[in-house]
Order: C-alpha cells, then structure tokens, then sequence
C-alpha cells in the first residue's frame, strides 16, 4: 500500500502503518487548532434554509463583499469552492506551457499542471539554505518559462521569503512578462505576513489563491477566493462552472472575512505555543526542529536517520503525523507536525521524549 497523499487521513496511515488506534490526536491536520469562531455553528443553522434556493450564479454580492475587504476591483476577485478548485482552474491556464515550480511544496500544484498539460520545471530548495531562495537562483531556471508557482508561507515547510527578495523578484517576472501564482492558504497565520496586493494593483500578471478553511477550520465547508490581474481572473472564470460556491458557503465567506480579530489573535497565540513546542522539542537532544512563520513546522532526528520508526511509535502513541516521502528532496526524512492546544501539543512533547 502506497503512503496516503495528504494529511488528516486516519484510516490510510493506520492501514499504511499496521496500527489500529482510535483515540488518535492529528498533527497531520493544519488547520486552527481552536476550532472555528464560537457563533458559526448557531449561523450555519440560521443559514439552512438557503439551500432550497439557487446561489447566485454571477456572484455579485459575493465578489463586491471580498473586493471590498481586499481594496481591489470586483473583476479582480474570484470565488471559489476551497483552494484545490482555485488550483486546478489556475492550471488550466498553462496547458501547452512551461511552468516553474518552487519545491518542496504542496503535491496538488504539479497533479493539476500536468494533468492540464502543461510542462512543468522544478527548482528545488535544501536545508542547507532553510529552505530560502533568491532572484539569482531562479534566474538560472526560469529561461524560455512562462510561469512561476510558489506557496508563501510554503508548505510543508513552513518558511516564507523577505519583503525585499519578493519585491525584486515580482519585478524580475513582470519585466520577462511571466505571470506569477502565489498559494497564501496559510496567509492569515503569519503574525506580519507580507501583502501581495500592492501588485495586483498596479495590473501586475500575479494571481493570488487563498482557502479560508484552514484559519477557521472548517474543511469540510470548501470555501476559498483568488485575487489577481484581471484578463486572467476573467480567463479562469470560464473554466468554472455556474454556482461553482454553495449558499452556505457564500454566507460563510462574507461573515467570516469581518474576522479579523479572531485572525489576529489566532496567530498570535499559535506564534507563542509554536516557538515554546519548539524549544521543549529541541530540549530533547533528539530532534531539530526548522524555524516556522505558521501552524505547523518540520522535524528530523539529529543525526538525520528515517523517520518511519518514529512514525510508526508516535501511530502506536495515538499520535498522527505528516510524513514526507511525496515532497521532492525531503523523501521521507522529515515530519511535519501541526501546532495544536497546549494539551495536545504536551502529549505529543511526552511521547517525544519516549523516543530514543
């Protein structure tokens, strides 16, 4: 049996590791770890009976509510039913093209461009440069491209790049004329996170992609938008199909875009509980542990040995976490876990400290 290809699936890594746990903690999962905000369960239900009618299939209200939250145009702006819709409508533009994508990075973005078609590049980043790169390294890789797809804050590792090397390299692709897909699905957990907006409006060839269930941990609702130039937002747009977001979802997304408090101290208390895990963890002498901007972070052993025992152990523990054998050049040597509560992430620091 193959590795299951994400996270958060329980049943595929018991069944991979020959473990039978049900009282299992998901660090394999990175969405907010203190769950959505209180009042949306009690809306939701308020909510119900729009599903007896259609949503509106041009999404005025909609697009005019998310426009309005990031300053932009409404022609600028494009819904979506969660990130993985976004994605593969984005890549549908590049069928027939050359794209470059940063890595190691989330798998979906190669599986939607070559499943469109288009010929993909790699560049991949190393620990040896925590994972960073430069305008110069991808000016070495981005001849006759027409596209460069990146995650900022990436995952799995959780890094993003200074203000001052992407402001040069949006620069170095709008002077080649190649458009730019950022994936920001974990934008809102970055205590000062960088805006690509600036951008968009100066007409920038940039499309921005951002899921809204990770923050407020509501997965299973698929909810989402994208922001970006508009010739290409209206290009993707035809590849989507009418009422493409559900009526729950659309109120969903309207409410929860008001939130910005509870974004705020979201990633505020997750900065703390993140940085105090860390340094519990590399109290050990066991593991290294990779710096991190959001929700979850790498892990290895010191002296850099498989991680699949102690994948195995921890799934014995009742605790799940993301291993790494999909992502390119990390191959299994790593773990990804999520930051979760102070009492979860203690047992997973229990266990831990059973490993040797």
């Amino acid at each position: 049996m193959s590795w299951p290809e994400h996270g958060a699936m329980n049943e595929a890594l018991q069944e991979k590791l020959q473990t039978n746990r049900r009282d299992v903690i998901d660090f394999s999962v990175n969405t907010n770890p203190y769950g959505a905000p209180p009042y949306l369960l009690d809306k939701m239900k308020e909510w119900l009976s729009s599903i007896f009618t259609y949503p509106d299939p041009k999404q005025t209200k909609l697009k005019k509510e998310i426009a309005k939250h990031l300053g932009v145009t409404e022609e600028e702006v494009l819904p979506g039913n969660g990130g993985a819709e976004l994605i593969y409508a984005t890549a549908r533009l590049f069928t027939n093209q050359t794209v470059l994508l940063i890595e190691p990075t989330f798998t979906e973005y190669r599986l939607a461009l070559t499943a469109n078609h288009a010929r993909v590049k790699s560049y991949v980043t190393t620990e040896e440069t925590m994972w960073q790169w430069t305008v110069e390294d991808l000016e070495k890789v981005a001849k006759d491209v027409d596209a460069i797809w990146f995650c900022h804050p990436n995952n799995p590792t959780g890094t993003t790049i200074s203000p001052n090397t992407l402001d040069s390299f949006l620069t170095f692709c709008y002077e080649k004329n190649m458009t730019v897909v950022v994936d920001e699905a974990f934008f809102d957990f970055q205590v000062t996170p960088f805006s690509f907006l600036p951008y968009v409006k100066k007409d920038y060839p940039l499309l921005v992609l951002r899921s809204m269930t990770k923050m407020f941990a509501i997965p299973g609702l698929r909810i989402g938008y994208m922001f970006g130039q508009r010739s290409l937002i209206q290009q993707i747009q035809s590849f989507l199909p009418a009422w493409n977001v559900n009526s729950l979802g659309e109120k969903a997304i309207v409410t929860l875009l008001q939130e910005q408090n509870f974004v705020n101290d979201t990633a505020k208390r997750i900065h703390v509980e993140r940085e105090r895990v860390h340094s519990e963890i590399e109290k050990l002498g066991t593991f290294h542990v990779f710096p991190s901007a959001v929700n979850f972070y790498l892990l290895r052993h010191v002296d850099n040995r498989d991680v699949e025992p102690l994948l195995r152990f921890l799934a014995q523990e009742g605790i799940h976490a993301r291993h790494t054998y999909h992502f390119p050049r990390l191959e299994g040597r790593y773990l990804r876990f999520a930051v979760k509560t102070r009492k979860e992430n203690e047992q997973l620091l229990d266990v831990l400290s059973r490993w040797n």
